[in-house]
């Protein structure tokens, strides 16, 4: 046995080789509160107790965490999943409910099972006209097709909530005979005197209506006329329970004061008000529909923002009233921008982040956006982030990032430049031009709209325009990896549209890193081509014979790579404003040799148009 030392070891029993009181003292430094470390005065910068705090109060929501679940495995469940959307149309889908539905259709395809559309429109007030329709569009669009709901039916429906209230009614009925709930007739002008001086924020019953027997509640409501509400019994020791998070692992019972304990093990106190569900109208709340909902759909897993994280004991409470099975709860962090704010329906740089916005004002494609939403808290377990949707169904676990997610816009247009070449090189690959339609079409409206000179422009012999939507097709399939958007691209390639001559750089002498070599001649031989270009062409070849025969055997190659290299740099400013884009063999090709002449040549007409010279 080792000798122990230090301040009360002396006389203190020891077990093992570490005495009792020391034991103890490391017991009690054990059992700090996780929260300690939040508020904790930092060390110096870069030490390695800083560093610690910074990693373990990150940016979530305000709740208490257990250390046990700091990271869940992801392993998906042995049966299908049951999931479902719910969204409520007040309002237009925005990318955030976007993602909640896509986490969610992802785990159900993953594990074969069913992913449900249910419409939450219990607040009638609020509905907006054609919310539900924009909903189903949305999520259509983007390839999340629902297995049971509106338009499609099911076992469990109807799928809307305004068609379900007697199913509600009946669950009601059962709470109340359970005693499980009461009946609360208390008004506003009676809950608001008491209100003021109630430990919590959220109001509960101020006239001991739980004490009232069920017969004087029921002759009360029936008999009598009485308006009332139906709230949720709460037990004494409701304080105690605890709520389990797929991801955040224990959730406390968020308190409605700031001066309430928060401490667990205190039972001083009610922990809870008894909760509306059945408002004095006769219509549910929210949480007692959707509850009621997700049990009669058999809901295994529910999947959504932690917004919903306080909502959670309640629902709870109500599996424990009806004494139902509560489904698997996975809250996943926010969208923030970085200023870290919830993210907004419009961007500081303008993006519309409503879907529909996203498709038609931005022209993201879907299967961009849904590989970007994807990315946005899930931990993408393989190295490649261009991934489509059954890509994504193949991958797909349960391992979340806790905490909120900064949006950064740049990857969205990363994606989309990737998946867009791919869709072309497949397109090549397979000899079909049809995927690419949408894309081609998007390009020829923006032409439409800002490019109606182009539009009029007659060429050689009179004819019109080559076919737009083919111009427009060359033109994306050799400019294959820039496309973002519509606008965006044709930004880039407005030069194939119209021509400046102003535009060409005046300057020839950065064609050539030699100005006492043969090249000078050579640009000044191209600039006079489109005048005769038979004399010339014989011209250009003595120019360029001379200035090799100048040069010893060696210096060919390198010759040869800068003649090029000038030839190449004078030919794209000359065609294209010295703009980047496609090879000049493919810029050449689809301007057309006579466009490409006339650019040569250097001249516009008043209108704008190229000059136009006969051969």
């Amino acid at each position: 046995m080792l000798a122990s030392s230090g301040r009360g070891c002396a006389t203190a029993p020891v077990v093992g080789w570490v005495c009792a009181s020391c034991q103890s003292r490391q017991a009690r430094v054990l059992r700090k509160p996780f929260s300690a470390l939040a508020t904790a005065r930092p060390s110096q910068k870069g030490s390695p107790s800083r560093q610690r705090i910074s990693s373990s109060a990150r940016d979530v929501t305000r709740r208490n965490t257990s250390t046990k679940h700091a990271r869940q495995t992801g392993k998906l469940p042995e049966n299908p999943a049951r999931t479902r959307f719910a969204p409520s149309p007040t309002g237009y889908m925005h990318i955030g409910g976007l993602r909640t539905a896509l986490f969610s259709y992802l785990l159900a395809k993953r594990t074969q099972g069913q992913f449900l559309l249910r419409i939450e429109d219990t607040d009638q007030k609020r509905l907006v006209l054609d919310a539900e329709r924009r909903l189903c569009e949305d999520l259509q669009w983007a390839g999340l097709q629902w297995d049971e709901g509106p338009q499609v039916g099911g076992p469990y429906g109807p799928y809307k909530q305004s068609e379900r209230n007697e199913i509600y009614q009946e669950h009601a009925r059962r709470l109340l005979d359970s005693g499980s709930a009461y009946r609360c007739f208390c008004t506003p002008q009676t809950i608001g005197p008491q209100a003021s001086k109630a430990a919590y924020v959220t109001s509960g019953c101020y006239q001991d209506c739980s004490s009232l027997s069920a017969e004087h509640a029921q002759d009360k409501a029936e008999t009598k006329g009485e308006a009332n509400t139906i709230r949720l019994r709460q037990p004494a020791d409701v304080h105690k329970r605890v709520y389990t998070d797929l991801i955040y692992g224990k959730i406390q019972r968020l308190k409605r004061s700031p001066s309430a304990s928060q401490n667990a093990e205190d039972d001083s106190g009610i922990d809870a008000a008894d909760t509306i569900l059945v408002k004095s109208d006769g219509t549910p709340t929210y949480h007692f529909a959707n509850v009621v909902d997700d049990h009669l759909m058999q809901i295994t897993h529910v999947i959504r923002g932690t917004e919903w994280m306080a909502s959670t004991p309640l629902h709870y409470d109500l599996y424990t009233a009806f004494g139902w099975t509560p489904p698997t709860f996975a809250h996943v962090g926010l969208l923030v921008d970085e200023n870290k704010a919830k993210l907004s329906k419009r961007s500081d740089t303008g993006l519309v982040l409503d879907v529909k916005g996203m498709r038609v004002q931005n022209g993201v494609l879907p299967e961009v956006l849904i590989n970007f939403l994807a990315l946005l808290g899930w931990s993408n377990p393989g190295r490649n982030d261009v991934l489509e949707l059954q890509e994504l169904i193949r991958d797909f676990d349960l391992k979340f990032t806790k905490g909120n997610t900064i949006v950064r816009m740049e990857k969205l247009w990363f994606l989309q430049k990737q998946h867009v070449a791919r869709k072309i090189e497949q397109a090549r690959t397979d000899n079909d031009l049809h995927p690419l339609k949408v894309i081609i079409t998007a390009i020829e409206k923006e032409v439409q709209t800002t490019e109606s000179n182009f539009l009029q422009q007659q060429i050689g012999d009179g004819k019109p325009y080559p076919d737009l939507q083919t111009y427009v097709r060359d033109i994306l399939l050799v400019d294959s990896k820039s496309y973002q958007t519509p606008e965006q691209f044709l930004t880039r390639n407005r030069y194939f549209f119209s021509y400046d001559s102003a535009l060409v750089p005046e300057h020839p002498e950065h064609y050539h890193q030699d100005p006492d070599s043969n090249l000078t001649i050579t640009s000044q031989d191209l600039a006079q081509l489109t005048k005769n270009f038979f004399q010339i062409h014989d011209r250009i070849h003595a120019a360029i014979a001379n200035h090799l025969n100048e040069r010893s055997i060696e210096d060919i190659p390198k010759t040869s790579k800068a003649y090029n290299k000038a030839l190449m740099r004078y030919l794209r400013d000359k065609l294209s404003y010295g703009m980047p884009g496609p090879g000049i063999g493919q810029l050449m090709a689809v301007l057309g040799w006579q466009e490409c002449w006339q650019r040569l040549l250097g001249k516009e007409q008043p209108n704008g148009e190229t000059a136009k010279e006969e051969l």
